[in-house]
C-alpha cells in the first residue's frame, strides 16, 4: 500500500480575532492531536510570541517567510496576502 504524507497547511489573517502565535499553537494541536495547554509545551521556549505576531502583521507578502522547530515539529509560515501556517512532523531520528 503506498501511502504519501500530505502536510496540511491552515491560513491566518492578521485582522482575526486571535494572535499569529495563537494560531500556530491550534495548528500544532491539531497536527499532533493533543492539547497544548496540558502538556509541557511552551512556544517562547523556542520563538519569541510577540516577534512572531508582530512580523505578518503589516504587510505579509510572498518574500517573508520564517521557520522554526519546536517539540518534535518544524514550523513554516509564510506570507501572501494572509498568513500560511504548515506543521511537519521532525524526523528525530537524524
Amino acid at each position: 500500500m503506498d501511502t504519501q504524507e500530505k502536510d496540511e497547511v491552515d491560513r491566518y489573517h492578521p485582522n482575526e480575532d486571535q494572535t499569529l502565535s495563537t494560531a500556530v499553537l491550534e495548528a500544532i494541536e491539531k497536527e499532533k492531536g493533543e492539547d497544548l495547554t496540558k502538556a509541557e509545551f511552551r512556544l517562547y521556549d523556542d520563538i519569541d510570541p510577540d516577534a512572531l505576531n508582530n512580523l505578518f502583521q503589516k504587510n505579509a507578502n510572498a518574500n517573508t517567510t520564517v521557520e522554526f522547530s519546536t517539540d518534535d515539529v518544524t514550523v513554516r509560515l509564510w506570507g501572501d496576502g494572509g498568513v500560511e501556517i504548515q506543521i511537519m512532523p521532525r524526523d528525530t531520528n537524524n
